[in-house]
């Protein structure tokens, strides 16, 4: 399944996108017209990988053709359980410590609430995937029984109700509300935000499983690029008329990113699914590394951006080099924490 390497490969470069505009853009002064273009590449680009990754995750633990138990899924949920007490760990110190050493607080207190934020759900923002993830995996059991109960037709019709109940409703609700002039709040960390952000990864799931009887239909097509030109429509308007809180369009619990994310994938499928990568290819690499990408590459942005600010170079570069520099880093931590003991098997 040539194609599933492909997908991640392109989603770990689509996720890198997307947080070096959104830090580069956070650190200087942009005009409107960076922003639209911002926008544009992030939202074409990325918006549609995270939710891309839920639904490889159902495509192949889904596969009614596998056995996947209880001891394989409480595996892999203790793997996303050891990522966080590790790695979310150690970010959580980092945001403790930087935030303290900034208001002049530094001191030992730094490690109960890094401690605790990393309980609470409360590590860095992009981790959120990671703390669903710990749980989806737990549900897959019960989810393989229900495709079991109800058959292709009846588990592809359960996915249609919890798409709508979970996603659906959800964002049309805070996009009118948006459109109205609401402030929205989007909450990502937490441990109420984590009961959300799962059963959008268990929707998610659903969908990827669904993939193994859904064929490229037009409708298929025709929603992506609808929910594309939607993201992109709103997004724009949100920028032009100064409205910062665009994010219930295209962030994770987005409709329209979950769309778009089914056709890209199904188009991969369809296309590539026959293509096989070569092995130690550059799509080979990035795809093996994918996880170690997602969940390192901020630590290497934050510390770019400390060194290297807007003030010295122009957007367009500082962008380009963070693009790289963050990338080639992240590979290269992914293969050194490989290497270690208690930890190489984490990513």
């Amino acid at each position: 399944m040539g194609w599933i390497e492909y997908a991640r490969a392109f989603g770990a470069v689509g996720v890198l996108v997307i947080h070096v505009l959104a830090s580069v853009f956070a650190v200087s002064e942009c005009e409107q017209q960076r922003m639209a273009a911002y926008s544009v590449i992030s939202i074409v680009l990325g918006r549609w990988a995270v939710p891309g990754f839920f639904m490889i995750t159902g495509y192949l633990l889904l596969n009614p053709a596998k056995e996947v138990g209880w001891r394989q899924a409480r595996r892999y949920s203790l793997r996303m359980a050891k990522v966080i007490a590790t790695f979310g760990l150690v970010f959580s110190l980092i945001k403790e410590g930087w935030t303290s050493y900034s208001e002049g607080t530094l001191s030992i207190s730094v490690l109960p609430r890094a401690i605790v934020d990393t309980l609470t759900a409360s590590s860095l923002e992009h981790l959120w995937y990671v703390y669903a993830l710990m749980l989806v995996y737990l549900l897959v059991p019960p989810l393989r029984l229900l495709g079991k109960k109800l058959g292709p037709t009846g588990f592809c019709a359960f996915t249609a109700v919890l798409f709508v109940g979970v996603l659906v409703v959800p964002t049309c609700i805070k996009t009118w509300e948006l459109i109205q002039g609401a402030d929205m709040e989007i909450v990502q960390v937490g441990l109420v935000a984590l009961i959300n952000n799962t059963a959008i990864g268990a929707t998610c799931v659903c969908v990827g499983g669904c993939m193994h009887y859904l064929k490229l239909r037009p409708w298929v097509v025709l929603a992506g690029i609808a929910s594309l030109a939607t993201m992109l429509g709103i997004s724009q308007w949100g920028v032009w008329n100064e409205y910062s809180d665009m994010g219930v369009v295209f962030l994770q619990g987005s409709c329209f990113a979950c769309l778009y994310a089914l056709m890209v994938l199904m188009l991969l499928r369809d296309r590539l699914g026959n293509v096989a990568v070569e092995q130690g290819s550059i799509v080979d690499e990035l795809a093996r590394d994918s996880f170690g990408i997602y969940v390192l590459h901020p630590l290497f942005l934050h510390v770019f951006l400390l060194f290297v600010g807007p003030y010295m170079l122009p957007p367009v570069i500082l962008e380009a080099l963070l693009l790289v520099a963050a990338l080639v880093c992240s590979v290269a931590a992914t293969r050194i924490v490989r290497k270690l003991p208690l930890v190489g098997g984490l990513l």
